[in-house]
């Protein structure tokens, strides 16, 4: 039980750190720019990663 929560806060920090992440990519990608045709598959991607991480850690953190 203490185990899942622990599991549960690691996997929220993570979601967090993961749209940290992906709101710093989109800042470069809207001053600097890239040629790269695919930095909106790793935007969306990260993005998509950082809400399962928020949402599981979110539903072990708060399981009974």
């Amino acid at each position: 039980m203490l185990l899942m929560r622990i599991f549960g806060v690691v996997l929220f920090l993570i979601g967090l750190w993961q749209f940290y992440a992906t709101w710093k990519y989109h800042h470069f990608l809207t001053t600097k720019g890239t040629d790269n045709a695919f930095s909106p598959l790793a935007l969306y991607c990260g993005l998509a990663l950082g809400v399962i991480a928020f949402l599981l850690g979110l539903g072990l953190m708060i399981s009974p």
